[in-house]
């Protein structure tokens, strides 16, 4: 039996029951970004052949069947890591659409192309430098069409095929296939920004001297489509 409130007393509120907070446990909460970040590195140590999740699972301290809990098999985590990276590198990209005109964004795409690939060499070199078959979603396990032109493994790439059509349609660049000379320009971007991450020009100077050469080459390119 509820006591009678007293006149001019407002019964004071029940206090909710504190929720239980559940601690922040490694092995439960962080996880599956460990063992992503991991089979990317193992990866670029050992390759292929010695890739395995035992050792993925040895690095991040769990077991290797907790391993099983987050992905189904070694090409599911290393298409995880695949895609990691690539989520990394779009998010560079999608700063070129500050830029104004159709030519500045190309050119502030193949700029952020770089500051990805100096800023984040180990993603770059397994996303970009690794053998494709090895990395990449094996195509008996891709999702949809619709759902696999969204990843974005292929939508940076659209996002440069897209920047070179919108400098075709203003008449910056010459007309053509738009996807053909996207080809053109990231094999350009490519083999620069690999060869000064695999150390090969180091006779250029240092990072800043790097960048100059890069942005005079690709200017260079670009004058050399229109």
């Amino acid at each position: 039996m509820a006591s009678p409130s007293r006149p001019g007393l407002k019964p004071k509120p029940k206090k909710a029951p504190a929720r239980p907070t559940r601690p922040f446990v490694r092995g439960l909460d962080d996880t599956r970004a460990l063992l992503v970040t991991a089979a990317r590195d193992l990866f670029l140590e050992a390759g292929e052949p010695g890739f395995s999740l035992r050792e993925v699972a040895r690095r991040v301290g769990v077991s290797p069947a907790a391993v099983y809990r987050h992905f189904d098999g070694k090409e599911a985590l290393t298409f995880a890591a695949c895609t990691q990276g690539f989520q990394v590198f779009s998010s560079y990209l999608v700063r070129a659409l500050a830029a104004h005109a159709p030519l500045e964004r190309a050119l502030a795409a193949c700029e952020q192309y770089r500051a990805f690939g100096l800023e984040n060499p180990l993603d770059y070199r397994f996303i970009f430098m690794s053998p494709s078959e090895q990395v990449h979603v094996p195509k008996e396990l891709r999702p949809v069409a619709s759902v696999e032109a969204m990843l974005p493994q292929y939508s940076t790439f659209q996002f440069l095929v897209d920047r070179v059509r919108e400098c075709m349609d203003a008449g910056v660049i010459g007309r053509g296939d738009p996807e053909k000379t996207a080809v053109l320009v990231w094999a350009h971007l490519h083999g620069l920004v690999s060869l000064r991450i695999a150390g090969l020009l180091a006779a250029i100077g240092d990072d800043e001297a790097f960048a100059e050469i890069y942005r005079q080459s690709v200017a260079r390119l670009f004058r050399g489509l229109a």
